[in-house]
């Protein structure tokens, strides 16, 4: 019987069906057959490897790059080939072999202990983040273990057994197979023929009853073939066409900066058995919103080894699902360990406002910040916000002529410039200052102590990560921690900065818009300010807003907000129906890093790609979508209870974007996206 050749997977499980009953073993290729690979050339898994080991190299002084490392490993690889290949009937290498020699030249002999082994580990980490198990055929071996049929695995590749067998069972395959077979164990490859004699010797197999499937004409149907094994050879065309793809656009991407960041999202792409039915919302997290969150987490990343920040602080609510994509990252980026320690810090807006008014009392800066939103006017608003005992306030109030219920809001309707002055002279007023401090004292003591708590001074360095906009708790905390000596310098890390209030930009506080920031013209990242609520939610975590702190026992603990009125019964619902949504952001995060570290791209080769993102999916996006994922709720902690003016809420709604439309606007009228794009660009231009 010669070899039989199949052109689709079911076209070959038919085939093979029909002899199963006249065999007792089934072999089965492993690569490019049972598993195949996200990428269109193997050795593209070496890259981050040897990056790993440059990494691993410098922090020990030793300066070889990963290019160098990678050339010396097929040079050393090649060798050994060669050496072999006059002992043995094939030119095989062993990875063990190889690799330690590699480790041996450039750290020294021995090896450091557990060197090999680690960097073993991560190569096995690479090759499973590219590697898919075909469904059919793992359906297949399911159905053969069922009928009680011996099942081995085989291969010709430099990996020994041990490591396939890692793989097999990361894919979840192992219970299907009896044993593993790899030519770096023997020297001995199905090419040469010289594999089949070895495997019927070793397992006592009759090649009568035996069946075999593979991907190479020669290796997997001619050779069996010749020992009396039932060949059947794959040639899958629509996955030579995907291949085929995949190898284009990587070529193009060499090319293209916008490219770059398409081809990362090719290598994203769910294969066979991942191609499940999902929400169209999971689908958003994955191909939108996972990638632009996992872009902003490399950049943080990038940012602290730069600029040698050891801690890194994940703060308010939405750094919860920041973290997390963060941490899912980590395998694949910085396997070497060179990252910041992470932490979530449990701060809010509230939390911080009180304590903010401790040493220096309250700012002008930091009411208006706290008369922002429209539907807050006066001073019991400013009191809400910064947790004040309005009673005790009354008298300073009264002595500079002015009332609880004056409008003091910059936005409020019926202010004047003789209410703003007097407001001015109150915060002026150092005995109405002093009653602040008094009464902020507490917050700031119990603040300091859970900062200490988590590690905050410990180190001369940290960054706080957030989704950000106006940066109000970089600003809050860094005035309640500003009377220490002994303090860190603040990086803040946000997604988007709108530069509306002012930053501490100095040696002691920084901030760095990393999606969008507003001292950086670019028209593309400007329109996350379309939707800030929308990144603010999706990332919001399942815990409610934090108001203050209080010691229980031994450590201090973040008191939360109650959690039984209208608001947050409307965000527990928002956060249920977002489920779906952030666990396609998970999902995508490590897949984003993976190819990432394939590629060897750094953060700023995918800043095109990036902005074509955004410019696609918020400027110009379906109805179904802007439907599917603009937030239904939203709390805004700083909001007060006033209704806004009329003269207000035409201003409100003057600046309405896209995302505010009605279904029936976005679905019938043709023009509306160009006209929302121009009129934000010509806003942008006269701002």
């Amino acid at each position: 019987m010669t070899a039989q050749t199949c052109f689709d997977l079911q076209q070959l499980i038919t085939a093979t069906s029909s002899h199963l009953d006249e065999v007792d073993c089934v072999t089965l290729d492993v690569f490019d057959t049972l598993l195949v690979r996200r990428v269109h050339d193997p050795d593209e898994v070496k890259r981050p490897v040897a990056k790993f080991i440059a990494d691993i190299a410098a922090m020990s002084d030793i300066k070889w790059t990963a290019v160098r490392v990678w050339e010396t490993r097929n040079e050393i690889e090649q060798a050994e080939r060669d050496r072999n290949g006059k002992r043995f009937p094939d030119h095989e290498a062993c990875y063990d072999n190889f690799m330690r020699e590699l480790l041996e030249k450039i750290f020294g002999s021995p090896v450091p202990d557990g060197l090999l082994e680690e960097v073993g580990a991560f190569e096995m980490l690479m090759e499973s983040s590219m590697l898919v198990v075909r469904e059919p055929l793992a359906i297949w071996l399911e159905e053969l273990s069922r009928l009680k049929k011996r099942v081995f695995l085989v291969s010709d590749i430099y990996l020994p057994a041990t490591y396939l067998k890692q793989l097999i069972a990361d894919k979840g395959l192992d219970d299907y197979v009896e044993d593993v077979i790899s030519s770096a164990d023997s020297f001995r490859a199905k090419a040469s023929g010289s594999a089949w004699p070895l495997m019927a010797e070793r397992f006592g197999l009759n090649p009568e009853r035996w069946l075999h499937v593979g991907d190479n004409p020669i290796s997997d149907g001619l050779m069996p073939d010749e020992f009396g094994i039932k060949a059947f050879v794959i040639r899958d065309l629509k996955e030579k066409h995907r291949l085929g793809v995949a190898r284009e656009m990587y070529a193009r991407a060499r090319n293209s900066a916008l490219l770059r960041g398409r081809y990362v999202q090719q290598l994203m792409l769910p294969l066979e058995g991942e191609n499940q039915e999902v929400p169209d919302l999971y689908r958003d997290g994955y191909n939108f919103l996972g990638p632009i969150l996992s872009y902003f987490c490399l950049s943080v990343l990038e940012y602290c080894r730069t600029n040698e920040v050891r801690r890194l602080y994940f703060c308010s609510r939405e750094g919860w699902t920041l973290m997390r994509v963060f941490e899912e990252m980590l395998p694949c980026l910085a396997p070497e360990g060179d990252f910041p320690e992470t932490s979530y810090l449990y701060v809010s807006r509230l939390a911080l406002a009180k304590a903010s008014c401790a040493r220096s009392g309250l700012s002008e800066l930091s009411a208006h910040a706290a008369l922002l939103p429209a539907n807050s006017r006066d001073f019991s608003d400013v009191c809400r916000v910064f947790s004040l005992d309005i009673e005790q306030l009354l008298p300073y109030l009264e002595s500079h002529d002015l009332s609880v219920h004056d409008p003091i809001g910059p936005m409020t309707p019926g202010t004047t410039p003789a209410i703003r002055r007097k407001f001015k002279d109150l915060l002026l007023d150092e005995s109405f200052q002093d009653e602040v401090r008094r009464q902020a004292r507490p917050a700031q003591l119990s603040l300091e102590s859970y900062l200490n708590q988590e590690g905050f001074f410990d180190q001369p360095d940290v960054a706080l990560v957030d989704i950000g906009w106006l940066g109000t708790i970089q600003h809050f905390l860094v005035d309640a921690i500003s009377h220490r000596l002994h303090k860190p310098r603040i990086h803040g890390l946000l997604l988007g900065a709108t530069r509306l209030m002012p930053y501490r930009d100095n040696h002691e506080s920084r901030v760095r818009g990393i999606v969008y920031d507003a001292m950086r013209f670019s028209f593309p990242e400007s329109l996350v300010q379309t939707v800030k609520d929308l990144f603010e939610e999706t990332c919001r975590a399942p815990h409610p807003s934090v108001v203050g702190y209080q010691r229980r026992y031994a450590s201090v603990e973040p008191v939360f907000r109650e959690t039984i009125d209208a608001s947050a019964m409307a965000e527990e619902e928002q956060n249920e129906y977002y489920a779906s949504l952030r666990q396609g952001v998970f999902d995508a995060a490590p897949r984003f890093a993976a190819a990432m570290a394939v590629t060897g791209y750094s953060a700023h080769h995918l800043k095109p790609w990036i902005k074509w993102l955004l410019t696609a999916r918020l400027a110009f996006p379906s109805t179904n979508e802007v439907d599917r994922i603009r937030h239904r709720s939203h709390q805004d902690d700083f909001a007060g209870r006033h209704k806004p003016s009329r003269r207000v809420r035409k201003i409100i709604h003057a600046n309405r974007t896209l995302w505010d439309l009605s279904l029936k606007r976005l679905r019938f009228d043709p023009l509306v996206r160009l006209f929302y794009y121009i009129r934000h660009a010509i806003k942008l231009l006269g701002s």
